[in-house]
């Protein structure tokens, strides 16, 4: 039966693919055959390693029916840098689409549906380097086939999307650098295909040869060439045929045509910020001298002496005003924590919503609110993943593992939103102390202790994915008995959002890799070692104090180290605008018969906690000092 293409051999208008005859979607793994140009289900093929990422490029396909041997060939071509770009900006914007339309359809990513790319606007979605970098470095094996991972890789990766100017476009083409937003310059994502780097949609100078003699029976002078075009992100595996739902966490969102937030918040500028951000597995405290001989350092109040938002643990593309409390965004959903966290007790604060289109319009401004713990993504809203409980102003669900759930009112710009947590006292826990590891370090003139930070585990991270059936999962993770959040709408209780929390001290099974791979490299050591004893470095004592320069660990902690717990959080979308109010005073006080306590009280706890915990460890580090002596 001849097909009727168009111009990129992606799309036929008869809307049949494979052996099978069926309809093709973009939300499935398929592969396209180097010569009759026809695309084919992974699922239907007999090829053993496909592609696990959706629309990899990288391959050279030829189905059964052109080889003269009745047999498919598959082979995984060394991946060049254009198509480890493009691939990675696809997938990403393909997560801002599934985002904005949502899953409960997947016919509307059929081929049959494929003008409704034209509204989706893909071209509007724009990334850098700090997004593109994080996902090629997750996704490596998969992308990079056969690549070499040098020191300098990401480098390249930006010097590709500076150079490589008929495949990539920036923002602004007059300021273009290897710092720049970039888009696809052919942003259509049914136009992905293997053999060529997506480009603006020049076709190639010529088509591939044409050998087997069973290629001679076919329609050949009606296949046109195909240029690749980039794979959407959706994470999906061989077989898998739905896509994650969630944002990306390192993903852009539409543009906004002016930068209305620079005045707002002159200090919250990404070009003149003088603090890190919390990235990469690490976190950042303000730190100063210690009195204390041998902790040396100790943590310090930055600016404020008070609870707010803290201005390391939260997304760049958050801005937070003068005053701590007031944040905003221009880009997609985007997150940030308060700089104290809970662990029992009840606790109240407040959020005011400045801007919000509410129910309105499922555009514009938007925000979410509730609580979260360490291991919440902070590109993401509240509610994204399993470390997180939010509430949602667009329909008043409630939001966790990106499930909404009805709940309560929908809430826009002017009303107030009170968020409770009551989190009783664990039974029989023994006392320890948190396990600290730190290092200070100068950046921009200040001292910051840069300590590892808590890592999602894979248990968890499969809670959120919605294709999950319940039998599928192996893992149920410990939660805190009588927890639960409470929320208030204007003084109005909306009732308990959630109850039975996760525990803040559940890491999954991450706790058992970490032993298992430190076992193991003992044991590799000790093969390796001889029996010449170790020398002793001349004031070692010195180095035990944190000070030195040391090489981290690859693995997360999996010990409290005084920060866990649960953090106030908002998240805000496209102008979203709130302004949170921590205590003592509130507009609203919870009208809850029982005691609890404002946020802005948890802030001078956790300071004397610390200067407990730096006390014990001096007399620690004494008696140790001593006893080597």
């Amino acid at each position: 039966m001849s097909l009727t293409w168009n111009d990129t051999y992606t799309v036929n208008l008869e809307h049949q693919y494979c052996y099978c005859g069926q309809d093709r979607n973009l939300l499935e793994i398929s592969l396209q055959c180097r010569y009759c140009k026809n695309w084919f289900h992974a699922e239907c093929t007999s090829v053993k390693d496909p592609p696990d990422l959706l629309f990899t490029t990288n391959y050279v396909f030829a189905c059964t029916n052109c080889n003269d041997n009745n047999t498919e060939s598959f082979e995984r071509t060394t991946a060049g840098w254009k198509d480890i770009c493009s691939t990675t900006i696809a997938n990403l914007i393909l997560e801002q689409i599934l985002f904005r339309v949502g899953t409960n359809d997947k016919e509307l990513f059929e081929s049959k549906n494929a003008a409704l790319m034209l509204q989706w606007n893909p071209e509007q979605y724009f990334f850098n380097k700090k997004e593109i970098i994080p996902y090629v470095d997750k996704h490596w094996q998969s992308i990079c086939t056969e690549r070499v991972r040098t020191p300098t890789w990401w480098a390249t990766l930006g010097s590709c999307l500076y150079s490589s100017k008929e495949t990539f476009t920036a923002r602004d083409e007059r300021q273009r650098s290897a710092a720049s937003d970039f888009c696809l310059a052919d942003a259509n994502l049914w136009h992905v295909r293997p053999g060529t780097t997506q480009s603006s949609g020049k076709a190639p100078v010529s088509a591939p040869r044409i050998s087997k003699e069973k290629r001679k029976s076919q329609d050949v002078d009606s296949i046109l060439p195909a240029r690749p075009a980039p794979a959407p992100r959706t994470d999906i595996r061989r077989r898998s045929t739905t896509p994650t739902t969630t944002p990306s966490p390192r993903g852009h969102s539409p543009i906004i045509p002016t930068n209305t937030l620079a005045s707002a918040f002159p200090s919250s500028s990404a070009a003149t910020v003088d603090h890190p951000f919390n990235r990469f597995g690490f976190k950042y405290i303000p730190c100063k001298s210690s009195i204390l001989p041998h902790v040396a350092y100790q943590q310090t109040d930055n600016e404020d002496t008070r609870c707010r938002i803290s201005i390391t643990d939260k997304s760049p593309y958050v801005s937070v005003a003068q005053d701590g409390l007031t944040v905003a965004t221009e880009k997609g959903f985007r997150m940030c924590r308060a700089n104290v966290g809970v662990k029992e007790g009840n606790w109240y604060w407040e959020a005011t919503v400045q801007n919000a289109q509410g129910n309105k319009s499922a555009d514009g401004a938007h925000v979410r609110i509730g609580w979260v713990r360490r291991e919440a993504c902070l590109n993401a809203p509240v509610g994204y993943d399993a470390y997180g409980y939010g509430y949602r102003d667009r329909t008043g669900e409630k939001m966790f593992c990106s499930r909404a759930t009805k709940f309560g009112e929908p809430f826009e710009t002017g009303d107030v939103i009170g968020l409770y947590i009551r989190l009783p006292p664990k039974q029989n826990t023994a006392f320890k102390s948190p396990g600290r590891k730190r290092i200070p370090i100068v950046f921009k003139e200040h001292l910051w202790f840069e300590e590892k930070d808590f890592r999602p585990s894979k248990e968890m991270e499969a809670l959120a994915d919605p294709y999950n059936k319940p039998s599928d999962l192996d893992y149920q993770p410990k939660i805190i008995p009588g927890s639960s959040i409470v929320v208030f709408k204007n003084g109005v209780c909306q009732g308990e959002m959630f109850t039975d929390l996760f525990d803040y001290e559940d890491f999954g099974r991450l706790p058992e890799t970490v032993t298992a791979r430190k076992t193991k490299k003992r044991k590799k050591q000790k093969k390796g070692t001889d029996e010449t004893p170790r020398m002793r470095m001349e004031n070692e004592e010195e180095f035990e104090s944190g000070v030195r320069h040391q090489q981290w660990s690859p693995d997360p902690p999996i010990d409290d180290d005084g920060t866990l717990g649960y953090y106030p959080a908002v998240s805000v979308y496209k102008g979203g605008m709130v302004s949170c109010n921590f205590g003592p005073e509130f507009q609203y006080p919870p009208k809850i018969d029982e005691d609890w306590k404002p946020m802005s009280q948890r802030y001078d706890e956790y300071m004397a906690e610390e200067s407990m915990w730096d006390l014990i460890d001096e007399v620690s580090k004494s008696l140790r000092k001593t006893t080597m002596v």
